[in-house]
């Protein structure tokens, strides 16, 4: 008997939705889970026809984080190295989320816990719904944070906030989140914090591909190179993306537009 779909997909225009749809277990994460969505991210960014993709949860949740039935069932067993392959499953997500040309935007509300709320935090843009809650629980349950997490939230909010967030536990809310710059945007509700993503989605969509990706990638290197790294990175990029199609009609339209003016 094959497993059930963790994920459903759906493809609005150049947006790809995926949702992770395990709702009875407000979306808790399996290397299952997290295979399939790394399988459809990597599915979207092999062709041409989408241009980004937001990442929801079904049933009013984002994510619990790791299943805990599933955790303790390997750490149960006989075999150290499960572990590590599990781990590894989610590290494969993480990679393919930071390394894809695609923007990936989280629409989260409700639960985001744990792992969930790290695999936000590795997405490029965050929408939350008011009623979201989010939580580094892992002091909690007695293990270390995990999908990122002490590589990412340093970054996103500074040492000791993340320190604060990561030692302590404590559950924030949306509109905290917002303060301390770990979401985009705060919506009244899910259904508003996911159109607001599918919008902000489409509009990345909108953009040159070829840019988008190339600005991705220079913004995700910058945060581990020195300034003369980030420079040089920073010419090499440039030069590839002067010689686009993009960059070519963008000048041309400015050119154009900007002559009409002095008339």
């Amino acid at each position: 008997m094959t497993n059930q779909p963790h994920i459903t997909v759906k493809d609005d225009g150049r947006v790809r939705i995926i949702t992770i749809d395990r709702p009875d277990r407000r979306n808790a994460l399996t290397p299952q889970t997290v295979a399939e969505i790394e399988a459809s991210l990597r599915e979207a960014a092999d062709g041409p026809e989408i241009g980004a993709v937001v990442l929801t949860g079904s049933g009013g949740h984002f994510s619990a984080g790791g299943d805990v039935d599933h955790i303790l069932d390997i750490a149960g067993g006989d075999d150290d190295a499960a572990l590590l392959t599990m781990m590894r499953a989610f590290h494969r997500l993480v990679v393919e989320i930071w390394e894809s040309r695609l923007p990936v935007v989280a629409a989260v509300s409700g639960i985001a816990y744990g792992g969930g709320i790290n695999l936000a935090l590795v997405c490029d843009l965050v929408v939350m719904s008011a009623d979201a809650r989010i939580c580094e629980v892992f002091v909690k349950r007695g293990i270390v944070p995990d999908v990122a997490g002490a590589y990412l939230l340093p970054r996103i909010v500074g040492m000791h906030r993340a320190r604060e967030l990561m030692l302590l536990a404590p559950e924030i809310g949306a509109q905290r989140a917002l303060e301390l710059g770990i979401a985009n945007v705060v919506e009244p509700d899910a259904d508003a914090a996911l159109a607001t993503a599918v919008a902000k989605a489409h509009e990345l969509a909108a953009m040159p591909d070829y840019t988008v990706a190339l600005t991705k990638k220079l913004v995700n290197r910058s945060l581990d190179a020195d300034l003369r790294g980030s420079l040089e990175l920073e010419a090499v990029t440039q030069a590839a993306a002067l010689r686009s199609k993009a960059a070519v009609e963008g000048f041309e339209a400015f050119r154009q537009s900007r002559g009409k003016g002095r008339r």
